[in-house]
């Protein structure tokens, strides 16, 4: 059996993701305690959407079948990092990052998400 959400969560997610103020189509799961920070998106074969995980500034991907886009953002929503990680690895924390956004690689490109853009989550409608 595949999975494209995080196995801790329901398959219709509550939120969407926006980029400098504008609300996107791409869903997006929130992870708001220590247990679904630490299983993430362990247990996915892909994904389709976004996982913010709150109070995170640096993941891994072992474990993981595919690469993911992370997006570190700062304490107000703005974009401190952008970086394409394969999986197996071990990422490098930024300090200044108050949430980590993992995202299909190269999604962040095709939402124009860099370094200074302002991301954030919005309740969906």
């Amino acid at each position: 059996m595949t999975s494209s959400h995080p196995v801790w969560a329901t398959n219709t997610p509550k939120h969407v993701l926006t980029v400098d103020g504008d609300t996107t189509p791409t869903q997006t799961w929130v992870a708001s305690n220590r247990k679904e920070r630490n299983t993430g998106l362990l247990g996915t074969d892909s994904l389709d959407g976004a996982l913010w995980l709150r109070a995170c500034n640096w993941v891994h991907t072992f474990g993981m079948r595919y690469a993911l886009d992370l997006v570190y953002v700062g304490r107000h929503g703005r974009v401190v990092a952008v970086t394409t990680t394969p999986p197996r690895r071990l990422c490098l924390p930024r300090l200044t990052a108050h949430a980590t956004v993992e995202l299909p690689a190269g999604m962040a490109a095709k939402l124009n998400i860099r370094r200074g853009t302002v991301v954030g989550t919005e309740r969906r409608r």
